[in-house]
């Protein structure tokens, strides 16, 4: 019955063999160990096995966190960026333009406009510098046109400028968002396959720990 109570090397699983193996170089591949010391390194095994994969998890749980704490933003205020790096014409004709196209230009127009006509047609105080049909008024009114235009113009080409530095921000910004988020899933799923690998073999080794004692059982009992 002593051949019973040891195991030969060469007849158990591979990575087991090796771990024994590295842990006590006096064993070759043809040895035998007596069960309980196989039992032992076995236990040892499951242990050091459970200890490497939570290292592991540990591992790339620290370096997701190192990533998303280097992660640069590249989200920022483009009316803030803008507006320092316009100039002082670009300035006055967003100003001007703003003001062109308000309520208070249209009433302060069409007040100055009705004075206008009123003073010249009525003769308030004998005053009378542009009679009708108003030709100074027109005049007046055409170089306002013909300088309020361009200015208008220029104001349009910055906010058409501004529209596509915004559009080509959003697209890095869709873009840089839709690449993390192709690479956390990634992450997750390598972490899920891994998991579930890992809980695999440890049920596996657990399995054939069982199965092991077991038939050791088995074997004393008949034995008796």
């Amino acid at each position: 019955m002593a051949h019973q109570d040891y195991v030969h090397l060469k007849t158990i699983d591979t990575d087991i063999r090796s771990f024994i193996l590295q842990k006590n170089k006096k064993l070759t591949i043809e040895s035998q160990i007596p069960f309980i010391t196989f039992m032992n390194y076995h236990f040892e095994y499951i242990k050091e096995k459970i200890i490497q994969d939570q290292n592991e998890t540990k591992k790339i749980n620290q370096e997701m966190l190192e990533q998303l704490k280097n992660k640069q933003i590249i989200s920022q205020n483009l009316n803030t960026t803008i507006n320092q790096k316009a100039t002082f014409g670009q300035k006055s004709a967003d100003a001007i333009a703003k003001f062109g196209g308000s309520w208070p230009f249209i009433f302060l127009f069409v007040v100055i406009l009705g004075s206008w006509i009123l003073l010249n047609t009525l003769h308030f105080f004998g005053l009378s510098f542009d009679r009708y049909p108003f030709i100074l008024l027109n005049l007046v009114l055409s170089c306002l046109a013909a300088i309020q235009a361009p200015i208008i113009m220029m104001s349009q080409n910055r906010q058409a400028a501004r529209d596509r530095i915004a559009a080509d921000h959003d697209y890095q910004t869709n873009l840089k968002a839709e690449l993390e988020i192709s690479l956390l899933h990634e992450k997750i799923d390598y972490l899920m396959s891994q998991q579930w690998q890992q809980m695999l073999e440890l049920q596996q080794l657990q399995i054939e720990l069982l199965t092991q004692l077991n038939e050791k059982f088995q074997e004393t009992t008949k034995s008796e």
